[in-house]
């Protein structure tokens, strides 16, 4: 009988590996992301960290290279701090590693310039009048941006048409 429960339980952690390594086929994850989706398949705890302990020390799990790699993606979609470190959370990234990483990667004064190309990108066309001005608010807000950043971006588009009214 216990050599029949050490086959099954290399049977399930062989099975826990291949589901893990075709959920990191698709995109790269983080290990609470890969712990959660065992656990719901029904995979048993001790299986689940034998596994992940395996991948983590071949690199194929490592939250650090997963959460780089997100806030690269996502910055470049024009995902402010607020968005990212709320994304990696939920991802099951650590708060320290997410504040160093997201702090590392944009800081005040990029996050306003793509704030602004973002604005400006969305209102090419437009005529900059209130009911404009609230919806590509309300849209930096849902991008992540901080008040003070789309603030800082509305106090410049302002002074933008300002200078264009003079002309």
């Amino acid at each position: 009988m216990r050599a029949r429960s050490k086959r099954a339980g290399r049977l399930d952690e062989a099975a826990a590996r291949e589901t893990c390594l075709r959920l990191l086929e698709k995109r790269p994850r983080a290990a609470a992301e890969l712990r959660q989706r065992l656990s719901e398949t029904g995979f048993a705890r001790n299986v689940i960290e034998t596994v992940l302990t395996n991948l983590e020390q071949v690199g194929l799990v490592d939250d650090e290279e997963f959460a780089r790699l997100w806030v690269a993606q996502r910055t470049a979609y024009g995902a402010g701090r607020h968005k990212l470190r709320w994304e990696l959370r939920r991802k099951g990234v650590h708060d320290n590693l997410i504040r160093r990483l997201v702090d590392e990667a944009i800081d005040d004064d990029t996050e306003l310039q793509q704030a602004l190309d973002l604005a400006q990108r969305k209102l090419r066309g437009q005529s900059v009048e209130a009911p404009a001005l609230l919806r590509l608010r309300r849209f930096l807000l849902g991008r992540g941006y901080g008040f003070g950043t789309v603030e800082g971006v509305m106090r410049r588009l302002a002074s933008q048409e300002d200078l264009s009214d003079a002309c």
